[in-house]
């Protein structure tokens, strides 16, 4: 057995944040751009509005994610990833990679891969250094 020197798996803090369902979609989808509540129901169809509440709640508790009101009238509010939520780019892109090399089925289904092209975009979108 390796020794740690902490008491509460690192992984598992990790998980406590980011683990409940939806909370990495909606992390992803900031990445991608997105910014209002309408936009992540729309990218997730089968989340619900009460879900996505709650979840961008706890997002924000976290620190992860900030919640702006842009105008008053009508109500416009938009979310953002904050300094701490865009330090998970490079575990949302080790994600993408690990599915990317060993899932490639599931991610292309059927096309071809375009594997370098794609994980420069990954890059990218997730403020990773090449």
């Amino acid at each position: 057995m390796i020794p740690f020197s902490f008491t509460t798996c690192p992984i598992e803090c990790t998980l406590d944040s980011i683990g409940r369902k939806w909370a990495v979609n909606i992390i992803r989808d900031l990445f991608l751009g997105r910014r209002r509540f309408s936009e992540f129901l729309k990218s997730n169809p089968r989340l619900s509005s009460k879900m996505l509440s709650t979840r961008l709640k706890e997002l924000q508790e976290c620190g992860l994610v900030d919640k702006t009101v842009v105008e008053t009238t009508p109500l416009l509010v938009e979310y953002g990833l904050t300094e701490k939520g865009r330090a998970l780019g490079e575990v949302l892109y080790q994600m993408a990679l690990f599915s990317m090399r060993h899932q490639v089925g599931g991610v292309y289904r059927g096309e071809d891969p375009h594997l370098e092209r794609d994980l420069q975009t990954l890059r990218r979108v997730f403020c990773v250094s090449p």
